[in-house]
């Protein structure tokens, strides 16, 4: 896969509203999943248990992929371990609904190179940070070009790995 394209030489008039801690990105990815209507792609580090891990994240998504028979939230993980430890109300609720959430975890030979954490809903919305410890994310809500992208790279990459099996055969 090629590297991504700096953002300013992708679209140059797009604009991206600030986005400051975990609670405000949690609020900001809430929001989108509220919103979105067939698709939401998730790229993360390990399910941050201060985003991904709350009863709110969960119920928007639950919400999400049962309000129509043809949506889809695809989960890219790069640490299933830490994701298990961090969110497992959300690995639940994935193996509630395999029909409707699928988790893959990244090969070993991208896991060191992708560090980003990002969401993509219905290809049009797209909240991102350089990784997951970063405190500032960029919220791009008029930027579909941008989102469309950055979802062609998840693609990529979402293509090329497996399903993660330790998040389907979780058991608590």
């Amino acid at each position: 896969m090629a590297s991504p394209q700096d953002e300013s030489d992708v679209h140059p008039k797009a604009d991206a509203e600030l986005v400051t801690g975990a609670a405000a990105f949690a609020a900001r990815a809430i929001e989108m999943i509220g919103g979105a209507r067939t698709d939401l792609a998730l790229m993360t580090q390990e399910l941050d248990r201060r985003v991904y891990g709350t009863e709110a994240f969960g119920d928007a998504l639950r919400h999400f992929v049962l309000q129509h028979g043809h949506t889809k939230a695809r989960v890219l993980v790069n640490n299933t371990q830490a994701a298990i430890a961090n969110s497992p109300r959300l690995i639940e609720l994935g193996r509630a609904l395999t029909s409707f959430v699928e988790f893959r975890e990244l090969l070993p030979a991208r896991r060191l190179a992708i560090r980003e954490e990002y969401l993509v809903t219905d290809g049009r919305l797209l909240l991102c940070r350089e990784t997951p410890q970063n405190l500032e994310a960029k919220y791009y809500g008029q930027s579909p070009h941008l989102a469309r992208l950055k979802l062609k790279d998840y693609d990529v990459l979402w293509n090329e790995s497996p399903p993660a099996q330790e998040l389907r055969k979780l058991s608590l």
